[in-house]
């Protein structure tokens, strides 16, 4: 409806030309908004209370004329360019006078049809006018954005025509040791590669440039103009610049360090965005490490949670992004008390982690007071605000005995629950009982647990939905897998946290995750056969990541069972991907070649995951679980879920958030545009799928 209204002023003395004017357009299905005017003044102050779409002159006028009305309007720059429409009252039309007076057209008032075709002509000639401005700017930041990405792209990259370079980025530049791009525009690319190898570029070019067939790539030498040559692989690709046809070419060193690259992106995987810090998710690997070390009596180690004892009284009295202006304070305090040895890392939002070797139980607690006094003494202004307040500490001991990582990060939280009971500024180390088990003993157990439970089917599976937050009412479900217990006569069920960092160090992940395939194909054949398209979102252990049989299984099972498209997809968590980059990198295009999904778990805890995207093909990126921490107060976590959400939809990849906690986290997410959500407030993981998809479709 909107294209429909049309806003008028109409400039004449009398009260029933306008009034007709505006009733005949409503019959022909118009909204007609109207102003009349008689002079100069009147028009000033209609033009500067709304702008028209057209102005209607009435011949005539005497206190204002046609050439006026057209003067007038151009001293505005928004009404410049206003249309105007000169009409007669009489059959004496004069079009060639006003249209040299500046008129769009002219007529005569007896004949009203006319009128009303050149007001809908005029109209929809202003309409679309407004559209190819509109797609104009949105063309020109597109290419604004285009240029921008090209000009940050670590790849090489170059436009020629006819042979000649139109275009070079930093990377390209930089490539061949050239300093501005003018430098190198209107050069041909033959001066860029080495003198025994351009005959052969020669015939290569002439027959793309012919034929302009898609992607090709050629190995060859380069020559830079310092007459140093290296080797490189130089990716054509067919492209336009302002309209014209030519030639992208990317330039990919041979010796670019695939050691290096893996090492940044480990980096950047391990870092806390905010604080520089070590992450969470780090953090637990390197307690798993080191529990492992002391298994074997290398050293005793402690690890400690450091926790900031009234971080939300600060948060709620000067504000989230002063507070995180204070977090960064204080670990910036913490690294300088932290021995070198030891680790320092991001915890939670109001928490830091030490995994402190070298310690035990007669010397941890006096390392634990180092902490607190360095945050007591710790004043931080943050404009008119003077941040100032303690830490408690909770400790968990490890040594040749101690569980597993699990069971370390509840004992250092009981032991701060412990703390925060006693009051502020409270250092607590926990003390195991009597009959906890050692890491060997819960090994040793659960290896007898696994076998017998492969064996006799004791694992069942637990699904929960993953659900469009955009209209999509595809069935999409996470797998879950439990182990089911007999405890002295009563049924319970294990969860996987419990037992599968255990199946991993045992050898057996690569068994539970077949037999979780095999259930879910199972399962989708049952749905099948009942008429039922679901998706199914499958974790895969480190170790399958290595499992060279797992793509000719997978691929045996689809052709069995005749799987669809993107049913089965695959989770694989991003430190694990970092870690094994070359691994995941083979799986995830190994995946899409065989129509399956992949998917990156806990995506976003580095420092810039996205890089890992330029390596590992994914159909959806799932949030990392801490940026739905106090979601609706906390900033930070919103701008980072917002960057993450517009960068994915850029790439074409959809996202996913993890444990939502609640509809107001739910209208947050839909705002920032992540695709889908899923956590107990939807549906805890259940047995059965019986989700309703559709009532969110709205």
């Amino acid at each position: 409806m909107e294209d429909k209204i049309i806003n008028l002023i109409v400039i004449d003395d009398s009260f029933d030309s306008e009034e007709k004017i505006i009733s005949t357009l409503r019959t022909t299905g118009y909204t007609a908004r109207s102003t009349r005017v008689e002079d100069d003044e009147d028009l000033l102050e209609a033009v500067h209370s709304q702008v028209p779409d057209l102005v209607i002159y009435f011949e005539g006028m005497q206190l204002i004329s046609l050439s006026q009305t057209i003067e007038c309007l151009k001293k505005d720059k928004k009404t410049e360019n206003c249309r105007v429409i000169s009409v007669s009252k009489n059959e004496d039309v004069n079009q060639i006078k006003a249209m040299r007076a500046g008129a769009v057209d002219a007529t005569s008032f007896l004949d009203i049809s006319h009128l009303m075709l050149i007001i809908a002509r005029e109209h929809q000639s202003l309409t679309n006018a407004k559209k190819i401005s509109k797609l104009q700017k949105a063309y020109n930041d597109i290419d604004k954005r285009c240029d921008s990405l090209l000009d940050s792209s670590r790849d090489a990259i170059a436009y020629i025509h006819e042979g000649m370079h139109i275009y070079s980025n930093r990377s390209y530049l930089e490539m061949f040791g050239i300093e501005a791009s003018d430098d190198l525009e209107g050069i041909p690319v033959l001066d860029m590669v080495a003198v025994n190898g351009r005959d052969s570029f020669k015939t290569f070019l002439r027959s793309y440039t012919k034929n302009y067939e898609g992607t090709q790539k050629l190995e060859t030498t380069l020559h830079k103009p310092n007459d140093e040559e290296f080797q490189g692989e130089m990716e054509f690709s067919p492209a336009q610049i302002d309209g014209e046809p030519c030639i992208q070419i990317i330039i990919r060193k041979e010796d670019a360090s695939n050691e290096e690259l893996e090492r940044q992106l480990k980096m950047l995987s391990q870092q806390d965005q905010l604080t520089g810090l070590f992450n969470r998710q780090y953090c637990i690997e390197k307690l798993e490490a080191t529990i492992a070390d002391c298994e074997t009596e290398k050293y005793t180690a402690a690890f400690m949670e450091i926790h900031i004892d009234n971080f939300e009284e600060i948060k709620n009295e000067v504000g989230t992004i002063p507070a995180d202006q204070y977090i960064i304070a204080a670990a910036n305090t913490l690294k300088e008390v932290t021995a070198e040895d030891n680790m320092l890392a991001r915890y939670t939002d109001d928490s830091f982690a030490i995994i402190a070797k070298g310690y035990n139980r007669d010397n941890i607690e006096t390392y634990a007071a180092s902490f607190q006094k360095a945050i007591e003494q710790l004043e931080t202004k943050i404009g008119d605000s003077n941040i100032n307040t303690t830490v408690s500490v909770g400790i968990a001991l490890i040594d040749k005995d101690s569980p597993e990582y699990n069971e370390i990060l509840a004992r250092s939280e009981k032991a701060i629950v412990t703390a925060n009971k006693n009051g502020r500024n409270q250092v607590v180390t926990y003390i195991p009982e009597k009959g906890e088990l050692t890491r060997h003993e819960v090994d040793s157990q659960f290896k007898v647990q696994l076998t017998n439970a492969l064996k006799g089917d004791k694992f069942i599976l637990h699904y929960q939905p993953i659900v469009s937050l955009h209209g999509d009412t595809d069935e999409r479900y996470e797998v879950f897998v439990r182990l089911e217990s007999n405890n002295g006569g009563a049924e319970e069920l294990i969860m996987p946290q419990d037992f599968l960092p255990a199946a991993e160090r045992i050898g057996m992940a690569i068994a539970i995750d077949r037999w979780v395939l095999d259930r879910t194909i199972r399962d989708h054949v049952i749905r099948k056969s009942q008429g039922k398209n679901t998706r199914y979102f499958i974790k895969l252990s480190a170790s399958s990541i290595k499992d060279d049989t797992l793509i000719d299984w997978l691929n045996y099972q689809i052709k069995e069972h005749d799987i669809p498209d993107n049913t089965l997809n695959f989770e694989v968590k991003e430190t694990v991907a970092v870690t094994n980059l070359k691994k995941a990198k083979t799986l995830s295009h190994q995946l899409k070649s065989i129509n399956c999904g992949f998917i990156l778990d806990d995506f976003g805890a580095g420092t810039n995951p996205f890089q890992l995207l330029d390596h590992i093909h994914t159909d959806y990126i799932r949030l990392e679980r801490g940026l739905m921490e106090n979601l609706s107060e906390n900033s930070h976590n919103q701008d980072t879920i917002k960057r993450i959400a517009n960068q994915a939809a850029e790439l074409g990849k959809f996202t996913i958030a993890q444990q939502v906690p609640d509809a107001t986290s739910l209208s947050i997410l839909w705002g920032m545009g992540v695709n889908f959500i899923q956590g107990y407030f939807l549906q805890e993981p259940l047995p059965t799928m019986e989700y309703d998809f559709t009532e969110m479709s709205g």
